[in-house]
């Protein structure tokens, strides 16, 4: 089961980081500004959702690892930050310096994010715990 948990969570925190990344490339192609188009706009808009949902996916991963406290205390840290992201956008019209915070967040949110992948691939190879190794 902990060796499982630590490859699903290699997976889904390193998912994190590539739905982010492509986050930056759907949005840089969708700015009209920069005489883009708007499908890649609309693109940006859906798949954040999806992509504020994925690191919620990584803290149970991240826990049943069992590498320590900090894994899933970091996943958590991301997971709220991350998560924070479209919210910020949608409560704009009422307050337009939380709007701002939506490129901030994802920022602070983009390194925590590899924070997150980077221990987990540390969990990958870290030794397993003494409980899950013994025979029977």
């Amino acid at each position: 089961m902990t060796r499982a948990s630590r490859y699903i969570y290699v997976v889904t925190a390193w998912a994190v980081v590539v739905g982010l990344t492509l986050q930056v490339l759907l949005i840089g192609m969708g700015l009209r500004e920069l005489g883009n188009d708007a499908p890649s706009f609309d693109l940006h808009r859906g798949l954040g959702w999806l992509v504020h949902w994925l690191p919620v996916a990584v803290i149970p991963f991240a826990w049943l690892s069992k590498a320590g406290s900090r894994h899933w205390q970091w996943a958590l840290a991301s997971a709220v930050v991350i998560f924070m992201i479209p919210i910020f956008l949608v409560v704009r019209g009422s307050m337009p310096v939380i709007g701002a915070l939506h490129p901030v967040a994802a920022v602070i949110g983009f390194v925590l994010a590899a924070v997150v992948a980077v221990n987990s691939v540390r969990a990958l190879n870290a030794p397993m715990p003494q409980s899950d190794t013994a025979p029977g």
